[in-house]
């Protein structure tokens, strides 16, 4: 497992990062493919700056591993702190992760209940997944600047909104993050063969 730090306004001590990478060696041990070569893991260590809270400092990590992508990003008083209540959110993941493994075939598609069943001897043993309840489809995306889709989203109490962005000429999706800023995912879309 490829570990890499990186940090903002914050220095960490040999001690501190030991801590992190004993905890990240301990998550390795939850799933057999968490420490696999290929698997990658990025911890960003930074200074929390928002006003009103007492919590320091903020870490983030994201697990590349096989056909997927686990993240968590916490604050807390300390690193120690921080980092054990990320390794909770990212253990919780992990289990998830490796549920959703079990109920592949090799070739990568869902196996059926029935097949599931048959293998495992019980249901039990397997964690019904998660559905979509409603889909939406867009036909006709407004064309709009940023700024505008932001004031669009607060009016619907949404924390996301999709639109066309009138810079780029492509679909895009402003969101609301965790700690009250928004974000922007621009879609590039490729040209059908």
């Amino acid at each position: 497992m490829n570990i890499q730090f990186s940090k903002s306004h914050f220095d960490l001590n040999d001690e501190q990062k030991d801590y992190i990478l004993k905890k990240i060696e301990h998550l390795a041990t939850f799933a057999d493919r968490m420490n696999d070569e290929s698997a990658e893991v990025h911890v960003n260590v930074k200074e929390n700056k928002m006003k009103g809270t007492d919590n320091n400092v903020s870490i983030e990590i994201t697990m590349i591993v096989p056909h997927a992508l686990i993240r968590a990003e916490v604050d807390g008083k300390t690193v120690q702190e921080a980092t054990d209540l990320c390794e909770e959110k990212l253990r919780k993941q992990i289990e998830r992760y490796k549920g959703k493994l079990h109920r592949r075939a090799d070739s990568g598609k869902l196996m059926p209940k029935s097949t599931l069943e048959q293998l495992a001897g019980t249901q039990e043993e397997y964690v019904e997944l998660k559905k979509i309840l409603k889909r939406k489809v867009f036909n006709d995306l407004k064309s709009m600047h940023e700024e505008e889709a932001l004031e669009q989203m607060e009016l619907l109490c949404h924390d996301f909104f999709v639109f066309e962005n009138v810079a780029t000429g492509a679909p895009a999706v402003v969101y609301q993050r965790a700690d009250g800023t928004y974000g922007l995912i621009d879609i590039k879309t490729s040209p059908k063969q």
